[in-house]
């Protein structure tokens, strides 16, 4: 795949999901099971479903029970890993329970249909340009995230292997007190941190469940993320029609009446195209609301841990944690800023709607213009279970809480 494509690539394109970033995320989702294909899974994807879902809730079960053994026994800068990991996994087990809801295959099943641009690229040549544009955006945008996810699953999962190297827990005969150290701790009736079968086991395992939990963190931003864009294409496509509408023919000051038939066509046609991005907005807050809720709590709280424990400024901990706290804070910002295209666009909307000449119109398709006015200037954001609006000031208050959290909890720790 090319870093920056030039839209050659979708020459004898039939369908919006064989697009080459489509298909990255659509190989992405089948890795962990949540490719909404309903009726057209085999007998093996919908085993390996239900058995990632069922791993996915044991860590977390497991990683509970972990934190409640340990308490008091550990100090809090080394549980701190264990309460990132956990809060990790109910964003996973949350996101992996989306394929289980009827909306999420009705979601995905409009984007692809009937709101991927590729669906209205030859309506007009500002359209197509659209389009490309888009695609470019998401072809890239595609790229970086998955880099980033895959970075972050050999950084997790290498750091505590060198580490171990180095502690030299792989000696034998093994320095004294020396254990091995794990990316992912659970309660399990086996010794993993002494016996070097315990730790292969568990290490391999981890390789597999840091993967799927990656997956479920970043292909599901990834996929929210190309909803947002093309959505925001659709508003420029949209605002380009109404700033291009059609003016009387021979410097009339009204439309004749063949033209109002054929404005009051490509009125409602507009209209019809405005209805779609909210109807489409409306389902995303429905289906990804409460995700998008239990994703800004899991920020809110990661982010005074990861801070907390980078604070301690020890290599080791450095090259463990920094990595994964540059990541989560990247993701948290890039979503907020994405969603807040949308916002953007609506604000602009009310302007181009104004800006048609509905002075030259009849009366009932001046009726219609207002009607569409005041459509347009209702604010258009995608909400947290209609509580939170995802946007830059949520993040803004988000990243603020967590830096006075960590200072309160490096005060508690270092007491």
């Amino acid at each position: 795949m090319r870093l920056i494509p030039d839209g050659s690539e979708l020459v004898g394109i039939q369908k919006a999901v064989d697009i080459k970033y489509m298909r990255l995320v659509r190989f992405g989702l089948r890795m962990i099971g949540t490719w909404p294909d309903r009726g057209n899974d085999s007998r093996f994807m919908i085993i390996k479903r239900h058995f990632i879902f069922v791993m996915e809730t044991f860590t977390l079960i497991t990683g509970i029970l972990y934190l409640k053994f340990n308490v008091g026994k550990l100090t809090f800068f080394i549980l701190g890993h264990t309460y990132i990991t956990v809060f990790m996994n109910v964003i996973g087990v949350s996101r992996l329970g989306l394929i289980y809801l009827d909306r999420y295959h009705e979601l995905t099943d409009i984007f692809l249909t009937r709101v991927h641009l590729f669906n209205h690229k030859d309506k007009s040549d500002y359209a197509m340009k659209t389009h490309i544009l888009v695609h470019k955006i998401s072809h890239f945008f595609t790229l970086y995230l998955n880099v980033s996810m895959v970075g972050g699953i050999i950084l997790f999962s290498a750091t505590p292997l060198y580490n171990n190297i180095m502690s030299g827990a792989f000696n034998n005969p093994r320095p004294e007190n020396a254990t091995f150290q794990h990316a992912v701790y659970y309660a399990l009736p086996f010794d993993y941190t002494t016996s070097l079968r315990g730790f292969l086991v568990l290490y391999t395992c981890n390789l597999y469940i840091t993967s799927v939990c990656s997956c479920c963190i970043c292909i599901f931003d990834l996929l929210l993320s190309l909803m947002v864009f093309h959505l925001w294409g659709h508003y420029k496509i949209l605002i380009n029609s109404l700033e291009n509408f059609p003016i009387p023919s021979n410097g009339a000051i009204s439309f004749s009446e063949e033209e109002s038939k054929g404005i009051h066509l490509k009125l409602q046609e507009t209209i019809r195209h405005h209805n779609l991005i909210i109807d489409f907005t409306s389902k995303m807050s429905s289906t990804f609301g409460w995700v998008l809720l239990l994703y800004y709590a899991f920020h809110q709280v990661s982010g005074c841990l990861l801070l907390l424990q980078c604070s301690k400024l020890e290599p080791q901990v450095i090259a463990r944690y920094g990595p994964l706290t540059v990541i989560l804070f990247q993701q948290l910002i890039q979503i907020s800023y994405v969603f807040e295209l949308l916002g953007t666009m609506n604000d602009k909307l009310p302007d181009a709607v104004y800006s048609v000449p509905w002075e030259c119109m009849p009366l009932n398709t001046r009726k219609l213009v207002l009607v569409f006015l005041i459509q347009a200037q209702k604010p258009m954001h995608i909400k947290a279970m209609s509580m939170v609006s995802v946007g830059v000031q949520t993040m803004a208050a988000i990243l603020k809480t967590s830096v006075s959290y960590f200072v309160m909890l490096r005060t508690i720790a270092t007491e």
